[in-house]
């Protein structure tokens, strides 16, 4: 064997992929090489610390491993090479420059892994999707009978919770339509206004306070003895309170003193303790 046809098995023999008279071969030729020894010793240290930076990225574990077993089997625990053999370890990386890309992609992996976006709060997705569905941009049924409305709706979550059908006739609005929207696993109810005020839709759906954002001001309406929790991105705002299980948002650019007033005259007071 030359040193040629050992070089090309040397990452081979570090995986362990060789049959017993490869395996035999390469290591007669390294006995004999100073040259290809020193080539083994560094590809074996460069692999040890491909798989040492592995160690500390986090990231999903399955994902981690898929890239690991790129590089050849993953080693058991405690069963990392320690040694950098060889001064010149680094300057083999032009040699193989799937190592470096591996190394890379490892360290790059957090950054990419944390820069995901992250699913919409219900809240957010109100904001984000009222203008959409305004636009016809966002798919709805037509509907401007209110009770079939009302009855399609609460069919399609099998009649567990109902939307809240608010007549707002005395605004100039009345019901156009409404669509059932996912996020996370949970249904939304959706039902569009339209008139001679601003549209508006409301959302409903089954949740706690838990859902409410971060950014929200609270409102208490001591008569009602109901929270009310208000929000606005990009002129567009929110207004959401809790009825039991049930939480209603109004979201519309109505000024945010008016879409307020709208919720507490519509909401159903929350009973006295007993």
């Amino acid at each position: 064997m030359n040193c040629e046809e050992a070089q090309e098995l040397i990452t081979a023999l570090i995986d362990d992929e060789l049959s017993e008279r490869e395996s035999a071969s390469i290591k007669s030729h390294l006995e004999q090489c100073v040259r290809c020894q020193a080539m083994h010793q560094q590809e074996r240290a460069l692999k040890a610390e491909v798989r040492m930076a592995a160690a500390s990225v986090t990231a999903p574990a399955d994902l981690r491993k898929k890239i690991l077993l790129g590089l050849g089997s993953v080693p058991e625990q405690g069963g990392i090479p320690k040694e950098r053999e060889g001064p010149g370890w680094l300057s083999q990386l032009a040699l193989r420059p799937v190592f470096v890309f591996a190394l890379l992609l490892l360290l790059l992996l957090p950054a990419v892994y944390l820069m995901r976006p992250k699913e919409l709060s219900i809240p957010l997705f109100a904001l984000e999707s009222h203008q959409k569905i305004v636009e016809r941009s966002l798919a709805y049924v037509a509907e401007e009978n209110e009770e079939k409305l009302k009855a399609e709706l609460l069919r399609s979550v099998e009649g567990r919770f109902a939307p809240m059908g608010y007549d707002l006739s005395m605004m100039g609005l009345r019901p156009v339509g409404g669509t059932v929207q996912e996020i996370s696993g949970r249904k939304i109810l959706v039902t569009l206004y339209e008139g001679t005020a601003p549209s508006l839709t409301c959302y409903t759906f089954l949740g706690t306070e838990g859902d409410v954002p971060k950014e929200a001001a609270l409102f208490t309406d001591p008569e009602k003895r109901i929270d009310f929790y208000t929000f606005s991105r990009g002129g567009v705002n929110g207004v959401m309170h809790r009825e039991g299980k049930v939480i209603c948002i109004l979201v519309s650019k109505l000024p945010m003193p008016e879409l307020l007033a709208l919720a507490r005259s519509k909401a159903q007071p929350t009973p006295p303790p007993l």
